[in-house]
């Protein structure tokens, strides 16, 4: 008889804080799309950055989504993508403000965006403390678990 392991496979409040999070985040993004002005896109076709906010936040969606299910590859995916792109969102902020002259909606997007980053960093720390990295684990080993018991015999 095979051996049998139980994990804790609650998913910690944390992680389903940084999960909504994620998901409140996405919302912010998608209000920043329609915000955006045409003042930003200088070097672009208005299509193309349809195009960029279509892509980043179906991403963000998806991320959101695996973390949500305890794909692991996904947190630290999130994670790389968020060191990638935090010093971008410190960058644009001075552009909001020299645009602040055209209207007030510079502003209100530099506002979004930086709510838009705190709760990705919080929903970063959220998913990395103990609790919830043990949770990732419990998922994995499991997965594994069960990956190895439901495997047809020759």
């Amino acid at each position: 008889m095979p051996k049998t392991y139980t994990y804790e496979l609650t998913k910690p409040r944390k992680v389903n804080t940084a999960v909504n999070l994620l998901y409140a985040s996405l919302g912010i993004g998608v209000i920043n799309s329609g915000l955006m002005p045409s003042e930003l896109d200088e070097f672009s076709s208005s299509g193309s950055v349809l195009i960029d906010a279509f892509f980043t936040l179906g991403l963000l969606w998806f991320m959101a989504y695996m973390i949500g299910k305890g794909k692991n590859w996904a947190r630290i995916t999130f994670l790389v993508f968020f060191i990638m792109g935090f010093p971008l969102s410190i960058v644009v902020l001075p552009m909001y403000l020299s645009l602040l002259s055209l209207s007030y909606t510079p502003i209100i997007l530099g506002i979004l965006n930086l709510v838009q980053t705190g709760m990705q960093l919080i929903a970063m720390v959220f998913l990395f403390q103990g609790e919830s990295s043990a949770w990732f684990k419990a998922i994995k080993q499991s997965n594994a678990h069960m990956t190895e018991t439901n495997a047809p015999i020759d």
